[in-house]
């Protein structure tokens, strides 16, 4: 008997790999804020760009599987607008501008990219009929359910990174 099919918006218990994803973030969001608070200008800009990237890169890979669970989704939505929150407090900071713009301003795509990150999902359910999965390296099937790979999977894919790239550009015109 196949097990029960899941609504768009479902919501279970966090799985341990999925608390432990989360507590280690919540863990280096604290440390950078501790290190941007005692570093010099020049890190600080390093810092904000690498902890925006860094998180928004990790979100498709790392979590989409556990984006599909409520519970985790709305956890990762506070963590958007933590982002959102900083980028607002930080963006006219003389000393976090660059030529291409102010530091924080990649902090505001985060949101963005996980409020995208269902509009792909669901996109793949109409179109697939599944969740969409990520490309494995070396084109094999995805790392966390074992699926094969298709090509909605990959367009999926580009689009995500895609959003990503150009949200992360647009931002560098930022003045």
């Amino acid at each position: 008997m196949a097990p029960p099919k899941k609504t768009f918006f479902h919501s279970e218990e966090l799985k341990l790999w999925e608390r432990r994803v989360i507590y280690f973030y919540l863990t280096i969001s604290i440390l950078l804020c501790i290190l941007y608070l005692n570093s010099d200008w020049h890190l600080r800009k390093n810092i904000l760009v690498g902890y925006g990237i860094g998180t928004q890169l990790s979100l498709f890979f790392v979590l989409y599987t556990s984006l599909r669970n409520l519970k985790s989704y709305l956890i990762w939505c506070c963590f958007g607008f933590f982002h959102l929150a900083v980028y607002f407090t930080l963006k006219n900071d003389p000393d976090l501008q660059m030529p291409s713009g102010n530091a924080a301003t990649c902090l505001r795509n985060t949101i963005v990219l996980i409020l995208l990150f269902q509009v792909l999902r669901y996109i793949s359910l109409k179109l697939q009929h599944r969740e969409f999965v990520a490309p494995a390296y070396g084109g094999g099937k995805d790392l966390f359910e074992n699926k094969k790979v298709g090509f909605i999977d990959f367009l999926i894919f580009i689009l995500y990174y895609g959003s990503l790239f150009v949200l992360f550009f647009l931002s560098l015109d930022q003045q």
